[in-house]
């Protein structure tokens, strides 16, 4: 499904991209909700899947622990895991993305106790399972680490109580809320719990299942454990899709609207931040238009960036509603056409900015001062080459951005990681008028 195979991508940049898009729905959203089909013998529907790799990863574990899917048309799935038998997720799988570890709650409701191996993903730093270790025992949930598994055991009685994290973690703010929503007859609060987009669209799925849940889209939640039924998901739109197509139509002098894309409580601070570029945004019903024909410019006076410095403005992603970290590497590469300097601190992750050096292969300015934090200058005119960006799905894209901008030529390899968030992300390109073919 989607692109075959990409492993490279020529990509002959310098064409204005014009037309319609739909941003697929949140990936996110998508491999958390999979596993909550755990928590009930009933079937849980899910419509407008894309059939990305992540997704088709989550369906097989699924399938490995007892479970049991069905595709009813190319974008909707229904999943029954009523005769689950295991609650050891399959190492080769769960090994391969972060996501495996969001099947810990599930399977702890369904067995009382649940073995992940210790999840993998994008080559992001050290990216440790501490925040769930941390929730989970506050609530007397026993770990043990073995083998490249970890192993959560139930105690014998969770009582009703209130617990902190100690960082807002999206994935165990997801991972308390499948565990507690699945525990009939408990009421437990959650602070400094993450408010994504993607953990909404979670907690109103656990209350259309039957759990009931105040503070959705806050920092303080409370769920209440009760026997859960089957239900129907349809995520909300990917802003990161979102930002990629703004970044695109900016980079190419084009014009694209987006469909859907106007939605305020999940893309307002986004565009607010892209409109400081210069780039023209208009809200036009349900959708945005993006005006690529603006002059990308920054300054001390206009921009409202914060200082970093007597003549350097700054940028950082921050949790959620702040801007998206996920989004920041097409900043990045925004940032490079633009008229300005800006310091960017990526302080989330710990090798988040390497894909910059491939950057300055190709063109860019950007002056490297440790593994998470660069001043980029701008603004430059790529000259094309050959790429390969670290294995991080945003890193590719923010080559693969990149590539679109000037009339030359360039070769991104390691794109095949592309297709685990964006599975049609040629066509879909191709069909705005970028010049793009698998090599």
């Amino acid at each position: 499904m989607g692109d075959n195979s990409l492993g490279s991508l020529k990509i002959v940049g310098g064409n204005p991209l014009r037309g319609t898009v739909v941003p697929i729905p949140n990936k996110n959203s998508i491999v958390v909700a999979l596993p909550a089909s755990i928590l009930t013998d009933e079937t849980v529907i899910y419509n407008n899947v894309p059939q990305s790799t992540d997704v088709q990863k989550i369906l097989e574990m699924i399938v490995l622990l007892g479970g049991e899917f069905t595709w009813t048309s190319a974008n909707s799935v229904s999943v029954c895991c009523k005769n689950l038998k295991s609650y050891k997720v399959d190492f080769a799988l769960g090994n391969l993305i972060r996501a495996s570890i969001l099947f810990a709650g599930p399977l702890l409701v369904r067995f009382g106790v649940a073995e992940i191996p210790v999840p993998g993903g994008c080559v992001l730093g050290k990216r440790s399972i501490a925040s769930h270790v941390d929730v989970f025992n506050k609530l007397g949930i026993v770990t043990e680490f073995f083998d490249g598994f970890v192993r959560f055991t139930l105690p014998k009685k969770i009582t009703s109580c209130s617990i902190w994290q100690n960082e807002a973690s999206v994935t165990a703010t997801e991972n308390f809320a499948m565990l507690v929503a699945g525990l009939s007859g408990n009421t437990i609060s959650l602070t400094d719990a993450a408010c994504e987009p993607h953990v909404v669209d979670l907690l109103k799925l656990l209350s259309d299942m039957g759990a009931s849940i105040t503070g959705a889209g806050s920092n303080i939640i409370t769920v209440s454990g009760k026997k859960l039924k089957g239900a129907t998901f349809v995520a909300g739109p990917d802003f990161v899709d979102i930002g990629g197509f703004i970044v695109a139509s900016a980079l190419t002098h084009g014009n694209i609207t987006i469909r859907g894309g106007n939605v305020p409580e999940i893309t307002g601070g986004m565009v607010n931040w892209f409109r400081k570029f210069g780039i023209k945004i208009v809200e036009s019903g349900q959708d945005l238009v993006v005006d690529g024909n603006c002059e990308l410019k920054i300054d001390q006076i206009n921009s409202g960036f914060p200082l970093a410095g007597e003549d350097l403005l700054k940028f950082a992603p921050r949790p959620w509603p702040g801007f998206p970290v996920d989004v920041l590497p097409p900043v990045v590469t925004l940032a490079c056409k633009t008229n300005g300097k800006l310091l960017i601190n990526n302080w989330m992750y710990e090798t988040g900015l390497e894909f910059c050096k491939d950057l300055n292969l190709i063109g860019a300015n950007i002056q490297m001062i440790d593994s998470q934090k660069i001043i980029v200058n701008g603004p430059v005119t790529f000259k094309g080459g050959e790429v390969t960006p670290p294995g991080i799905i945003q890193a590719v894209k923010a080559l693969f951005l990149a590539s679109l901008a000037d009339p030359v030529t360039t070769v991104v390899h390691n794109a095949d990681i592309l297709k685990r968030r964006y599975p049609d992300i040629v066509a879909g390109y191709t069909s705005l008028g970028a010049n793009i073919s698998p090599v």
